[in-house]
């Protein structure tokens, strides 16, 4: 690289946009998309990050998912032990408390019936499947999501 000498003319500030190519101007978003790191879309992502959801039941819904809610089995490792609030359970997890305790059951079961019918289930798993999947109504696919995470949030 040549010195620079005022006589070339000023420095010219370039930003970097792609991988070989440079602007005179600067983007956050491509910025953004060459020092992040992207990891694969997980499958459940829909039923938790959506337009119309409400961020807080997003938010706890999300720990769900990913069980990260402090319930009883994850508080026994700090040495304290906790059990149902619900149903008196001696052995709170995730799946009992969504949707495998009776109590919370009849509550998940009587606002989706219009939905699965005599389908609901009580395991995580397959509801989570269930409202994972694609719908032809739209709205009724929204619903579903928000009430789920209605549920989850209120029962937590």
């Amino acid at each position: 690289m040549p010195v620079p000498d005022e006589d070339m003319g000023d420095d010219l500030v370039l930003w970097k946009r792609g991988k070989d190519e440079f602007q005179d101007s600067f983007s956050t978003a491509s910025t953004w998309e060459q020092i992040r790191h992207k990891k694969p879309k997980v499958d459940w992502s829909e039923a938790v990050w959506f337009t119309q959801s409400t961020p807080r039941y997003a938010f706890i819904t999300w720990l769900a998912v990913q069980n990260r809610l402090s319930t009883g089995d994850r508080m026994r490792s700090c040495g304290i032990t906790q059990g149902c609030g619900l149903c008196g359970e001696r052995d709170e997890t995730r799946d009992h408390l969504f949707f495998g305790c009776p109590y919370s059951f009849t509550v998940w079961k009587g606002l989706v019936r219009g939905f699965f019918g005599r389908g609901t289930n009580p395991d995580w798993s397959i509801t989570l499947n269930a409202i994972k999947r694609k719908r032809a109504n739209r709205l009724g696919s929204i619903l579903l999501k928000m009430i789920f995470q209605t549920v989850t949030y209120h029962i937590w």
